[in-house]
């Protein structure tokens, strides 16, 4: 969930859209804040709150409320750039559907509600993208690109949420190493497969066939 009152932009590569928002400079630390640990909330009751400020994206983890402040310019140009290259070799073979923050993930309809930057449902699995716009269940591959505020969430509480409701690939993009790390699920955890820093090749499984040099992404 994203509150901000701006104005909202779309930017288009190639055949990829991303949807960004200019958000409002907020005067406060670059990190991700537990908000209530006291009592664990609900998905309708943190919906249904109106105390959230405008210029930070909030989401529910284990019923525990966390909210970040809106990526920057750097994080978006690696999201637009790696978002653009998956989405035209999915779009080649016609093997799902790619979806960019700010697209509401639930996996499931109790105390998880996130956001991540990049989630991938295949063909197959078409019928947990809802009609109202959002996700209901577990997508093929999420991706989250690291930043200063949330590099010690998206390594530590996502990923072992993920991995509680088995995402089969996790990509964890980091701007400032210029390093990307692809973790499959097997057996109950996740296992590190592909990783390259500054320059190299990684490679999904799940989207068979899909190669990227990790230099494409932060130039």
């Amino acid at each position: 969930m994203i509150l901000a009152k701006t104005p909202q932009y779309f930017v288009e590569n190639q055949c990829f859209m991303l949807y960004f928002n200019t958000y409002q400079k907020i005067k406060s630390p670059h990190m991700t804040a537990v908000l209530e640990r006291q009592t664990q909330i609900s998905i309708a009751d943190f919906l249904s709150r109106e105390d959230f400020e405008e210029g930070y994206i909030y989401e529910l983890i284990n019923g525990e409320i966390m909210r970040r402040q809106s990526p920057n310019t750097a994080h978006q140009d690696v999201l637009m750039q790696l978002g653009a290259l998956m989405t035209n070799f999915i779009k080649a073979s016609k093997l799902g559907k790619l979806y960019p923050a700010p697209t509401d993930l639930y996996f499931d309809q109790d105390t998880n509600l996130v956001v991540p930057d990049l989630s991938f449902v295949s063909t197959e699995r078409c019928h947990i993208v809802q009609s109202s716009g959002y996700i209901l269940g577990t997508p093929d591959i999420i991706v989250e690109v690291l930043s200063k505020g949330t590099r010690n969430v998206d390594k530590g509480t996502k990923m072992q949420l993920y991995k509680k409701f088995q995402v089969p690939e996790y990509w964890i993009v980091d701007p400032a190493a210029q390093a990307v790390e692809i973790y499959v699920y097997r057996d109950g955890d996740y296992e590190l497969v592909s990783s390259a820093e500054e320059s190299g090749e990684v490679a999904s499984v799940v989207l068979e066939g899909f190669k990227l040099e990790v230099s494409a992404i932060f130039e």
